[in-house]
């Protein structure tokens, strides 16, 4: 009998079982999440970077909508749940929607088969989909309410020539201190991930701080303790440079409107973080699709978005894509009902619902 040897593509929902069977739980210290695209070449990235003039207006798309609709938010609304509140009506955010529930999240890989964007343009053929499986780390979920989130949420309301500038600071503070070569600093300053940057330097100043000290910890262990106490005021100088720019003085200010006893200290790495953020359930529609959001920072400047870690995502057994086959949508989505997945059940709300009741009814005597 012969097998089907590719098993990265879904015909059914019995498909998708079978897949996550052969991928097996996640790691531990790391939860599972869902998404479904209509279209496999989709990239996952928030809908704010995906035209130029959108993240370049970001902050003014924001402003524009407090200042039209004002009783849509409520004054206690951090920036956060108003995000949230503008993604759930069309507006493009920087967030961008997961799933705890691998049936919604084919639902939305399978959605399209009657639209006809998804058709591509040559012979007018239905695209296949994808379904996305990330296991993200549980240090890097957070709740509305975290300081994190605070950060990122706050850059939405930024001008589109933010950046994050630390080089000047770490090229001032190294040179004074005199613990590094001018190549070693060079070589540092040269690489333009922030994480990657800062933990080079952490690494390249404790071993220049070891050897300096070697001889005084090998005749008193006390002296040991200069390692420590140089080392912490090094960073804590290159910080303080960091959020004394006049930038990130303007961040603060708008971080503290959310969030009044926030600390004047913000490490540069967080810009760079995606972060997996659980909202509150007080939105139906949140509610009925297990949803959640991953929340994105920048890359380097405003203009570019922090990308998800590649580890993140879980690959089918063969290392492909895991697709959802466009001839048998139509099918896969009729098998979804019998689970209680539709539009009907997924978008309660009255608009939401209103073409599906109609469209019901249609051709009914």
């Amino acid at each position: 009998m012969e097998t089907n040897e590719i098993n990265n593509e879904i015909n059914s929902v019995s498909d998708l079982s079978k897949i996550l069977q052969t991928l097996g739980e996640p790691e531990k210290g790391h939860t599972r999440f869902f998404r479904g695209h209509a279209d496999k070449d989709w990239q996952m990235l928030p809908s704010i970077y995906r035209a130029k003039h959108l993240i370049k207006n970001e902050d003014k798309i924001i402003k524009d909508a407090l200042t039209y609709c004002p009783d849509d938010f409520s004054p206690s609304d951090t920036r956060f749940e108003k995000l949230v509140k503008l993604q759930h009506y069309g507006y493009s955010t920087r967030l961008l929607d997961l799933t705890t529930n691998m049936l919604v999240a084919l639902y939305f890989s399978a959605q399209s088969y009657k639209e006809e964007k998804f058709y591509s343009d040559e012979f007018k053929k239905l695209k296949d989909g994808e379904l996305i499986i990330l296991d993200i780390p549980n240090e890097e979920i957070k709740y509305g309410d975290s300081d994190t989130v605070a950060i990122l949420s706050a850059i939405s309301s930024q001008e589109s020539s933010f950046v994050i500038e630390i080089k000047k600071g770490i090229k001032k503070v190294v040179e004074y201190s005199e613990i590094l070569s001018k190549s070693d600093i060079d070589n540092i300053l040269s690489l333009s991930n922030i994480k990657e940057l800062l933990i080079k330097l952490k690494t390249e100043v404790r071993e220049k701080l070891i050897v300096k000290y070697e001889r005084e910890m090998s005749l008193n262990k006390e002296k040991s303790k200069n390692i420590f106490k140089n080392y912490k005021e090094f960073y804590d100088e290159i910080n303080s440079i960091f959020n004394s720019q006049d930038q990130i003085i303007k961040l603060l200010q708008d971080i503290r409107t959310d969030k009044p006893q926030f600390t004047s200290n913000i490490d540069p790495k967080d810009f760079q973080r995606v972060l997996c953020v659980r909202a509150k359930l007080n939105n139906a529609r949140i509610s009925r699709q297990q949803g959640c959001f991953l929340l994105f920072g920048i890359g380097g400047s405003k203009l570019k978005s922090a990308a998800i870690p590649d580890e993140w995502q879980r690959l089918a057994s063969n290392g492909q894509k895991i697709i959802v086959k466009a001839e048998n949508k139509a099918a896969i989505m009729e098998e979804l009902k019998s689970f209680g997945i539709s539009k009907r059940t997924l978008f309660p709300e009255l608009e939401a619902q209103a073409k599906e009741i109609m469209d019901y009814y249609k051709g009914q005597k």
